[in-house]
């Protein structure tokens, strides 16, 4: 028998749910939570009465008042959420709570290691450096740890003054073509999205067989490729513009992805080949819904059998989670992409 259980931190307290959602996404350097509680014992309800000529003490029409206590929970505590079955429980998300929202019930709504540089204003400049020192140097002061995963790219010229710790990462992503997301505490920057960045996790995959231990799998589509031929160009002061292409077909339509002059041929060659893959790919992709077991995070292997459809069997990489914790029990949407055969 299947017991659902939990085994949630905010702050100093432990808490016990009535629903649970999170979302995560190799796409996103935003991880979110929302955890729903009681409004009991947080808040107490209490209503004026008045007493008639007759003695006899009624409530007053319209006047049920809520009188919230002090509340325990406060903007930037730390938020660990756990969940399961039979009190094997497996965390799904670490953070912040964001902001506390009064409803019917009471609403935390939590982002995950990305929420401390949403205010932290970073001002420096170098003549050289590198993509890790420059993390190193935005991530100073906080819980965040950089990935043993990210590309060391040198840089030239970079200078920032007031940016946001969010703005900074937007510019990573931009200006250097990097895939930019939080596995927990980490904090991952490459050019690949196909990486573990959180060294804690586990490195086997996860084995899904559809039909037995999958809620649904409809959405799993074969997909066909983009007739797209992908060039990086980055353009100097002098304008001088130089293109890296993948090493692939080539296509009559061209998409130009820009960077800043300088990257490394070695790091550009990686970025554009990732993004031609991306429009080349043929196969299956598409979210499955699975129950809470076996536990599955973004960035996971997923070993895929299908057995009434065996050309859907495969190895896949694990895009993105959104996840339901509830009366309805708990759930797993997991956007794959195929890798190839087991």
């Amino acid at each position: 028998m299947f017991i659902l259980t939990s085994d949630i931190q905010i702050g100093l307290y432990k808490v016990k749910p009535s629903a649970v959602s999170w979302r995560s996404s190799t796409g996103s350097f935003t991880d979110t939570c929302q955890i729903t509680l009681p409004l009991s014992p947080f808040v107490r309800r209490e209503q004026h009465m008045t007493e008639h000529g007759d003695g006899i003490a009624s409530t007053e029409s319209g006047t049920l008042v809520q009188n919230f206590k002090e509340m325990p929970f406060r903007r930037e505590d730390k938020v660990v959420v756990r969940l399961g079955y039979n009190s094997r429980n497996e965390e799904v998300f670490s953070g912040y709570v964001h902001a506390i929202n009064y409803t019917d019930q009471l609403v935390i709504e939590c982002e995950g290691y990305s929420h401390p540089l949403r205010n932290k204003y970073f001002s420096k400049s170098y003549r050289q450096t590198t993509l890790k020192k420059l993390l190193t140097d935005l991530i100073e002061g906080t819980d965040i740890q950089l990935s043993p995963a990210c590309d060391d790219i040198p840089l030239q010229g970079v200078w920032f003054k007031n940016a946001t710790g969010h703005k900074l990462l937007e510019w990573v992503q931009k200006e250097l073509c990097c895939r930019v997301w939080f596995d927990g505490p980490y904090l991952y920057a490459g050019a690949s999205k196909y990486v573990s960045p959180n060294p804690d996790r586990k490195t086997s995959a996860t084995e899904i067989r559809i039909g037995w231990n999958t809620v649904s799998a409809d959405d799993l589509k074969k997909q066909q490729a983009e007739e797209v031929q992908i060039n990086i160009v980055e353009k100097n002061t002098s304008g001088t513009t130089k293109r890296t292409k993948a090493e692939s077909r080539k296509y009559s339509n061209v998409k130009e992805v820009k960077v800043r002059a300088g990257l490394p041929k070695s790091f550009l060659q990686k970025a554009v080949q990732e993004l031609q893959q991306e429009k080349d790919f043929e196969g299956y992709e598409g979210s499955i819904v699975l129950f809470g077991d076996p536990p599955v995070w973004k960035s996971d292997k997923i070993i895929v059998t299908d057995a009434r459809f065996p050309e859907r069997s495969g190895t896949y990489f694990a895009e993105s989670i959104e996840g339901e914790y509830g009366e309805s029990g708990l759930r797993r949407t997991v956007k794959l992409r195929y890798y190839g055969k087991n």
